[in-house]
């Protein structure tokens, strides 16, 4: 049965959870988007998609349970969406496996280099496998990818989080060169400098409050990204013209550092 009587087009957001992928849902749902959120945590889904229909109206945001890291979870959970909701029109990919403290090569399991590697790449590229049919039928589509300065350079302590998001840059430019022309923009976003959010935020945060950098504090929106903020960006991308098409965009907080230039 269908839960999108009004055939409002869909955007999937895989990875969802507090900060840049509820901000993102956030924003295409108050554009009329119906939303399909993806993740592992029970909780935070059901808790983002309570607020987005609160905020939105009813039956706007929709829950799918996924592992990204098992091939069947993932095509199952979209065979729910196209079945429920109809087919895909924004693919938002923003899954990230990360450690906050690094850890040396040497010392990295080959489970955790696995694990993280699945849900930063092979995640996206099962999703892409299954929303790009119906988007070249359609002659249109979106797909954006949520990356991170270490798809542009290898860092100390990333060994398990960094090849996953090179990767993830270089599927993002095989998307584009195989099906740009035929309607589907894909964009790799970089995310170049710590989030607004619970995990990284709020240790970069604490680390400001322990140093007595109030000023920081108190200026904290010209030294973290803003979701909300970034969220417009994700719009503004999906409703680009197709004479000016965007493939790969770094953003930065005011005051961060220029990492991917180093």
């Amino acid at each position: 049965m269908s839960q999108n009587p009004s055939n409002k087009p869909v955007i999937a957001v895989v990875g969802a959870g507090p900060g840049i992928g509820e901000a993102v849902a956030h924003r295409f749902a108050t554009e009329h988007f119906v939303v399909a959120l993806l993740a592992r945590t029970e909780d935070k889904l059901r808790d983002m998609a309570q607020t987005i229909n609160t905020d939105v109206g009813a039956g706007t945001a929709h829950i799918y349970f996924t592992d990204l890291r098992i091939e069947d979870s993932v095509i199952s959970a979209f065979k729910r969406i196209r079945s429920e909701l109809g087919p895909v029109n924004v693919l938002v990919y923003n899954a990230g496996a990360r450690r906050v403290n690094g850890k040396a090569l040497i010392d990295t399991t080959s489970e955790e280099f696995e694990n993280f590697t699945k849900i930063n790449l092979f995640g996206a590229f099962w999703c892409s496998k299954l929303v790009i049919p119906d988007m070249l039928a359609a002659g249109k589509g979106t797909i954006l990818f949520t990356s991170a300065t270490g798809a542009l350079r290898g860092m100390p302590g990333l060994s398990s989080f960094s090849p996953g998001k090179f990767g993830l840059r270089s599927l993002c430019q095989v998307i584009t060169r195989e099906y740009q022309a035929k309607g589907i923009h894909a964009v790799n976003i970089i995310i170049d400098g710590p989030v607004d959010g619970k995990l990284i935020g709020g240790v970069v945060k604490r680390q400001w409050e322990r140093n007595g950098e109030s000023e920081k504090v108190a200026e904290v929106d010209a030294y973290l990204v803003q979701p909300r903020e970034l969220a417009h960006t994700y719009w503004f991308l999906h409703t680009q013209p197709r004479s000016t098409w965007t493939q790969e965009l770094d953003v930065r907080a005011m005051k961060e550092g220029l990492f991917t230039k180093l």
